[in-house]
């Protein structure tokens, strides 16, 4: 990493660690991203960003059995990471004329699974009854057990990931939800994380680039003019509610990731266009009203990867953002879809990435705790931003679970409490997608999103694109929207 000299300070840490006796069998420095979410945490105690998976099984398995499966597979090198906690050290640096406290990512094979590794009952059939929306969107035993497990931060004095067996009464389960802090991981590490769990011996395809460009001077002017972008209110929706209040309530719709690709070649979009251009036509019309007079748009935080894949094999945070317009004012679908494929083509030919791949790690080992804690927090300004729409595209399957195949994959975004309405992401498995709405408990309504955007889609389906159909444009391959 450009000129932030992490590879002297770790080999000081190595160094100090040895001579202190400090017995752990690897250590390595914090990214951009992880400095800025543990600064979040360490400023705002209570407060936490946690990411997370949920793997539907195509039958149940025991807790022992999950246990003893994970156990074998953290026995494999290549699953040392998983091993990874946070410890603060003391470190000399080379002028040797102080010491310094440092946060590191230390290895600790000595872990203990069964804490890492636990059982929750599913809440009965009556005590969900109340819970608004069909099945639907999620079964509502499986819904109010992840709302239980969100509001329990992830212990980050300890292996920051969690798995949850969700149980009929006794200790069997068809469905797991994994649990990390966003401190640790973000889309692409959290994938890398179930591929050693529960993948095969191949390496997952994150579809990560070989090399990110040198920016040049355009890059960095359009690097400023986004963030003066970001300074500008976005609308304020009266269907929030208000200010956001409660925990997180979670929705979630299921479907084929072929319709989408269909869409996208027709429209010359890509898939993550789509996704977005369905997103806004959801907000549309679950609060229609308030577009009949005023077609300003909400703004959502769309994070951006900005890992190559020379960092594949690092569980850390590899992510900036970019603030993009969705425009629900528009009536028509292929014109919404439209209107977005122009601006993120714009983005991406405008070197989207570029600037923060290389001088946010130098910029984070100097900048302060405030400062870095402000930048993890920035999607939970709603004077700024509506919501958040993290797209983490798919991972190749298949996955297993102590001899049970993974079915289905919807992922959980961060939703941080008090502070946002609404957090999307879509996450999948192979050619199967989820989407899933993580809203504040109280958003009225939210849980005809998913439904609403699934309806969406199927529009967009029927849509003809504004102009006719076009040949797809060939685009050259950059920092992607996770």
């Amino acid at each position: 990493m450009p000129g932030d000299g992490l590879g002297a300070r770790l080999m000081t840490l190595l160094d100090t660690v040895s001579k202190t006796g400090y017995n752990r069998a690897f250590a390595r420095p914090l990214t951009a991203g992880d400095r800025a979410y543990l600064a979040f945490h360490r400023l705002n105690p209570g407060e936490y960003q946690d990411v997370g998976a949920v793997l539907f099984l195509d039958g149940p398995v025991e807790l022992t059995d999950l246990r003893a499966h994970v156990a074998e597979r953290l026995r494999a090198p290549r699953a040392r990471m998983l091993t990874d906690r946070l410890e603060t050290v003391t470190v000399r640096p080379a002028d040797r004329r102080s010491t310094v406290h440092e946060t590191h990512w230390v290895s600790d094979p000595e872990m203990k699974v069964d804490e890492r590794v636990v059982a929750m009952e599913l809440p009965s059939a009556a005590e969900v009854a109340g819970l608004l929306g069909g099945d639907a969107i999620g079964d509502r035993r499986i819904r109010a057990a992840i709302d239980a497990i969100a509001r329990r931060p992830v212990d980050t004095s300890a292996q920051p990931w969690m798995l949850y067996l969700l149980c009929e009464r006794g200790t069997a389960g068809a469905v797991v939800v994994y649990r990390t802090s966003h401190i640790a991981q973000d889309g692409a590490a959290l994938y890398r994380s179930l591929h050693l769990l529960f993948g095969g011996e191949d390496e997952p395809d994150l579809g990560l680039p070989a090399s990110i460009p040198r920016p040049q001077a355009g890059d960095y002017l359009r690097f400023v003019s986004r963030g003066l972008s970001c300074l500008s209110p976005t609308r304020v929706l009266d269907a929030w509610g208000g200010q956001p209040v409660g925990p997180a309530r979670h929705t979630w719709i299921t479907t084929e990731l072929g319709p989408m690709r269909d869409v996208a070649r027709r429209h010359d979009a890509s898939v993550n266009d789509v996704y977005l251009a369905a997103l806004a036509g959801a907000v549309r019309s679950w609060s229609l009203p308030e577009w009949r007079e005023d077609s300003r748009p909400v703004h959502a935080l769309m994070p951006v990867s900005i890992r190559i894949a020379a960092d594949q094999n690092v569980l850390s945070n590899y992510t900036s953002g970019v603030r993009i317009a969705l425009p629900c004012g528009e009536p028509e679908p292929a014109r919404r879809l439209a209107r977005i494929a122009k601006v993120t083509r714009r983005l991406k030919e405008g070197g989207m990435g570029v600037v923060e791949h290389h001088h946010f790690p130098a910029v984070a080992a100097r900048a302060t705790p405030r400062m870095l804690s402000y930048a993890a927090s920035f999607g939970g300004r709603t004077r700024e931003l509506a919501m958040v729409a993290t797209n983490a595209r798919t991972i190749r399957g298949p996955l297993a679970v102590a001899g049970r195949t993974v079915t289905d994959l919807i992922g959980t975004g961060p939703l941080l409490v008090g502070r946002q309405h609404l957090s999307v992401a879509l996450f999948g498995l192979g050619d199967r997608i989820g989407i899933t709405f993580a809203a504040s408990d109280s958003v009225p309504n939210h849980e005809r999103l998913a439904q609403l955007w699934l309806a969406e889609l199927t529009e967009l389906g029927r849509s003809t694109p504004p102009g006719g159909v076009r040949v797809p444009v060939q685009r050259d391959a950059g920092p992607r929207a996770r």
